[in-house]
């Protein structure tokens, strides 16, 4: 039993002696001084970057987010691409690095394909599948290219009409997107009497719980703005965003986008129909993924369109007092006293609802601006 002991105690000793100690080791290095930096916190390394980031959750909480191509990024997420893996330097794919030291990123970009093609039910004797591009737009390229040749044609709906960028887009006169450089495209375009598109709608999948409220939180918003008179693209929508013309209200996407943004209501203005300026567009563009995410249901799409209302109104009236074709001078009128106290009151009602719901991707306790 001593024996033991002995042992142990050694065993002990030797293992705890031999293991690097931080303070050990400054003192026989004491020039290298960038781990100890490199392991510190953000609010200790840049309390700036740190303190904008904290300004960004308040915003997140207080406000209601209508960009249809945003939403909130989960927790396990920010912990997967906030990882030791942004480390690695990857080019190539699985299997064939220009690299080395790449065996776990092999594992995680394989698990990636083969749950894309589950999540298709597609063959992946039959399929393969490209998980690299960061965004929409060079996956779009990557089809094209892998599919067309130089200058073959692409046709698909023209930007004004509710295509995207990525389709390709040219004036009469100018080529603006690297599409159209390289390919030929044909826009198509919407009935402008009607803004309805003259083909069969495709059918679509099944959605999950969460797709389908925000479907469901969608037709209810595009219904809510719809019986307060709003003029939507296509009619109405019959997927997550909703496309408001403004004609009919006397005002354009750029002045309501300002007020909106004014009282914490996050959209874009968009191009509809029959417009010629995508910097001052006649609608606004909004959708239910982001709030849906934070817990919203129909009824609370139903009070976010009489938000959107009043906010519309607020645009009206400025114009209104200053009819100009200048923006700056739009957002000039709109720092007048009166048209400050009706946003700010907007506001307050705006932030005060949607503080009500969850936050995502942060604790609100964690947080540093709480008022």
């Amino acid at each position: 039993m001593l024996f033991l002991l002995c042992v142990n105690f050694f065993f002990f000793f030797f293992c705890q002696s031999s293991l690097p100690d931080e303070a050990v080791y400054e003192k026989e290095k004491p020039g290298v001084t960038w781990p100890k930096q490199l392991n510190a916190p953000l609010e200790v390394v840049d309390p700036e970057i740190a303190d904008i980031i904290e300004h960004e959750k308040a915003r997140q909480w207080k406000g209601l987010e209508l960009i249809p191509s945003e939403n909130f990024t989960s927790v396990s997420v920010m912990q997967a691409v906030g990882s030791v893996m942004t480390n690695k330097y990857s080019e190539g794919y699985p299997g064939a690095r220009y690299y080395g030291g790449n065996e776990y990123i092999d594992m995680a970009e394989s698990l990636c394909q083969k749950r894309a093609l589950e999540a298709f039910r597609l063959d992946p004797a039959k399929w393969g599948v490209n998980v690299q591009p960061l965004s929409g737009s060079p996956a779009n390229f990557q089809v094209y290219t892998a599919l067309l040749k130089p200058h073959d044609r692409i046709m698909a709906l023209d930007l004004p009409h509710g295509g995207h960028l990525s389709h390709g887009y040219q004036t009469d006169t100018k080529k603006i997107s690297a599409v159209s450089i390289f390919f030929e495209t044909m826009p198509y375009r919407l009935n402008e009497s009607t803004g309805y598109i003259d083909y069969e709608q495709a059918t679509t999948p099944e959605y999950r719980a969460y797709q389908e409220q925000v479907l469901r939180n969608c037709f209810k918003f595009a219904e809510a703005l719809g019986e307060m008179g709003y003029d939507l693209v296509s009619g109405g929508t019959e997927n997550h965003l909703v496309l408001v013309n403004l004609k009919n209200k006397g005002i354009d996407g750029s002045r309501v986008e300002k007020v909106l943004e004014a009282v914490h209501i996050a959209s874009n203005k968009n191009t509809v129909p029959g417009d010629v300026s995508a910097m001052v567009p006649g609608g606004i563009r909004m959708g239910t993924p982001a709030l849906t995410s934070r817990g919203f249901v129909e009824e609370d799409f139903v009070k976010v369109a009489y938000f959107f209302d009043l906010a519309v109104k607020i645009a009206v009236n400025i114009k209104t007092e200053k009819p100009g074709t200048k923006l700056k001078d739009f957002v000039a009128t709109m720092q007048t006293a009166n048209f400050q106290s009706e946003i700010a009151k907007l506001r307050l009602d705006v932030e005060e609802y949607a503080k009500q719901f969850p936050t995502i991707g942060f604790e609100k306790e964690t947080m540093k601006y709480k008022s």
